[in-house]
């Protein structure tokens, strides 16, 4: 994500839904905004 003129990794993994994202194991609403994707490893 990018924060600033700073990109960030999220430490995370998130789920895209309708409206934003959610940390995917809490279901707790982040607001990031992702400029590049990965497979979170299981």
């Amino acid at each position: 994500m990018i924060e600033g003129n700073t990109i960030h990794r999220l430490v995370f993994p998130c789920r895209r839904i309708f409206g934003g994202w959610i940390k995917a194991m809490t279901g707790e609403h982040v607001a990031v905004q992702p400029t590049h994707w990965r497979i979170w490893p299981r």
